[in-house]
C-alpha cells in the first residue's frame, strides 16, 4: 500500500469513527474492511484487464506488422533479385512505402518472364525543358524507367548500353550518366549514393555481359 492510500484511509477512519459514533464499532469496521477489499478486488480486476487488453493489441499490431512484412517481402522478390543480390534497407522501405506502385509495376509493366533486379528513385532529364521524377529500375531484360504516376515508360537495351558513370549534383545529391549508344542519358536528383552505385554497376555488369 501507497502513502498516499494509507493517508486516504487514515483520514477515511476518522470520518467514519465520527459518523458512526453510535453504531457497533466492530460492524462498522468490518464493513470499512469488506468495502475496501471489494475495491481493492475491482481495481486488480480493472488493471489485469487492461493489460490483458493491451497484450491483446501488441499482439494484434505484431500481427499486423508480420503480415506487412511477409506483403513487402513478396514484392520485393519480383523487383529486387534477393537470391543472388539480397536486398538492401533502401529497396525494403521504398517497396514498403509504394506497395501499390511497384504491385502496378509488376502487373502491367513487366513482360512474362520478367524480374526487377534493382532500383532507384531519381530525375530523369528526358531533354533540357523535360525532367520527370520517377524509378530507374533494372530487370533481368532491360532497363526500365518509369515516372512516378506509372504513365511515362522509358525502355533502354542492355546491349546499346556502353558505358556508366555517376557523379556529384549539388551538395547533397548525386547523378548517373548512362551512354546510350550516342546519347547521354542523366539520371540525377539521388540521395542513396549506395544504392546508385549498386544499381550503377549491376547495369554496367549485364551491359557488358550482353555485348562480350
Amino acid at each position: 500500500m501507497g502513502i498516499y492510500q494509507k493517508i486516504c484511509y487514515t483520514v477515511e477512519d476518522i470520518f467514519v469513527k465520527i459518523l458512526s459514533r453510535k453504531q457497533n464499532s466492530v460492524e462498522v469496521k468490518q464493513k470499512v474492511v469488506t468495502y475496501r477489499s471489494s475495491k481493492e478486488e475491482s481495481k486488480l480486476q480493472k488493471k489485469h484487464e487492461q493489460q490483458e487488453r493491451e497484450k491483446e493489441n501488441k499482439r494484434i499490431e505484431a500481427e499486423k506488422l508480420e503480415k506487412e512484412k511477409q506483403e513487402v517481402f513478396a514484392l520485393l522478390a519480383d523487383v529486387v533479385d534477393v537470391d543472388k543480390l539480397n536486398h538492401t534497407k533502401y529497396e525494403f522501405q521504398e517497396v514498403k512505402r509504394n506497395k501499390q506502385y511497384f504491385q502496378s509495376l509488376i502487373e502491367t509493366v513487366f513482360e512474362p518472364g520478367e524480374k526487377g533486379l534493382t532500383f532507384i528513385q531519381c530525375e530523369f532529364d528526358k531533354t533540357k525543358k523535360q525532367e520527370i521524377k520517377g524509378y530507374l529500375i533494372a530487370t533481368s531484360k532491360r532497363v526500365l524507367f518509369l515516372d512516378l504516376g506509372l504513365r511515362n515508360l522509358q525502355k533502354f537495351r542492355y546491349q546499346t548500353i556502353k558505358d556508366i558513370n555517376w557523379f556529384k549534383d549539388g551538395t547533397f545529391e548525386k547523378g548517373l550518366y548512362i551512354q546510350y549508344g550516342v546519347r547521354r542519358l542523366e539520371f540525377d536528383e539521388i540521395f542513396d549514393k549506395e544504392q546508385m552505385k549498386r544499381v550503377g554497376n549491376v547495369i554496367k555488369q549485364i551491359a557488358y555481359e550482353k555485348s562480350a
